[in-house]
């Protein structure tokens, strides 16, 4: 039974981050969605990303962003509990007006920082500095374009961490919708084989 309901969200494209992004984690749901995306007669359907992520690597939620911005469907994402830090990330890089936010799930965003899954071996993390300071650059230019928001207002919000609730992420352009009831339905007739 348990190996059916998976083989069924997977083909559904129904893909689950319920942890940190680490490596394992971020090379899972990097590989799943090219895998379904080169399936020929499904190439332009959609993704449905359901993200409970309380942070992770750079460089894990950065490779994570780009193969969905990537893939031919589109991805909604659905942010549930804490999404902190590459999971907030993440929850805002659905298809803009499909990202949702259910009404007790909170979005954490602050500076980016190097974390355990970044730390390299203490002899490069020198060589390393300009490298994460790209990458900083590159996700408070992503919030900038993705939230059309003032670069001065994005630039003070990530500058410590900032609880946002649903109403909050919503004015910021972060998400989309606050959880809608039966916001699943659209997708139930795959599971019923229909």
């Amino acid at each position: 039974v348990w190996v059916d309901l998976f083989y069924r969200l997977f083909f559904a494209r129904q893909l689950f981050l319920g942890k940190a992004l680490e490596k394992e984690s971020a090379d899972q749901i990097i590989k799943s969605m090219i895998y379904l995306n080169q399936e020929i007669k499904n190439k332009t359907k959609d993704f449905m990303f359901y993200i409970c992520c309380r942070g992770g690597g750079m460089l894990q939620g950065i490779g994570v962003f780009d193969v969905m911005q990537f893939v031919t469907g589109d991805v909604f994402t659905v942010g549930y509990g804490l999404n902190a830090s590459m999971g907030a990330f993440l929850v805002h890089g659905g298809e803009p007006s499909q990202r949702v936010l259910t009404k007790n799930a909170r979005l954490m965003i602050h500076q980016p920082h190097m974390s355990p899954y970044d730390h390299r071996l203490h002899d490069e993390s020198g060589s390393d500095a300009e490298f994460i300071c790209l990458l900083r650059t590159y996700i408070l230019e992503t919030y900038i374009r993705r939230s059309r928001q003032e670069p001065g207002l994005i630039e003070e919000l990530l500058e410590r961490d900032i609880f946002l609730e649903p109403e909050e992420a919503k004015e910021f352009n972060l998400i989309d919708e606050i959880g809608v009831e039966g916001m699943g339905l659209n997708y139930r007739n795959i599971f019923l084989g229909k």
